[in-house]
């Protein structure tokens, strides 16, 4: 037999068994993961000039994160140049 045949034999094998190995792990029951809470805000407030009748429009937008709890990166050691300089 032809070696190009054997191998496109044996690349439909593999590529049909993966997407029968695919399909099965799609229809797994996956664990329940609830949304994250927001953590913005938005608010909107129009103001009319009673002078000119102008309408303003204020937006404000909060965006509140908490950063990981991380030690504090030490200060790089001076270099010659830096100490040179200092001088």
């Amino acid at each position: 037999m032809n070696f190009r045949l054997l191998l496109c034999i044996a690349m439909g094998v593999f590529v049909a068994h993966l997407g029968v190995f695919m399909l099965i792990e799609h229809f797994h029951e996956k664990p329940y993961v609830p949304p994250p809470k927001p953590n913005f805000s938005a608010k909107a407030r129009v103001v009319v000039d009673p002078q000119t009748g102008e309408k303003t429009t204020y937006r404000e937008i909060t965006v509140s994160t908490r950063f990981a709890p991380a030690p504090a990166t030490p200060r790089p050691a001076p270099t010659q140049i830096d100490t040179a300089a200092a001088r």
